[in-house]
């Protein structure tokens, strides 16, 4: 199954979890707190589906280059002594804007 395939069904399948639990197993007595578990599953593959969906899971790579400000390294140096690097956070690692 590709991935648009199985987003779409985890996007299907969350809704129905949200919309029965919230329906039917909230309004009984002693599943209240089954039927708020399995809403904040349903919840949580919506999100996964719709996040799969647009493509957003795809932007998420890390980058492959080191940082230019820093060589590298995570530290700069300053006058008090060395300190974190400002633009990769001590990584070290290039951000995505970095052209070379």
């Amino acid at each position: 199954m590709d991935r648009k395939r199985s987003a779409l069904v985890f996007l299907v399948v969350g809704i129905v979890l949200f919309v029965l639990s919230m329906f039917y197993l909230l309004p009984l007595e002693g599943l209240y707190v089954p039927a708020l578990v399995i809403m904040f599953a349903g919840v949580i593959m919506i999100g996964i589906g719709g996040a799969v969906l647009k493509g957003i899971d795809r932007s998420l790579g890390i980058p492959e280059g080191e940082c230019r400000f820093c060589k590298g390294t995570g530290r700069i140096s300053d006058p008090t002594g060395t300190a974190t690097c400002p633009r990769c956070g001590g990584t070290g690692k290039a951000r995505a804007d970095d052209k070379g």
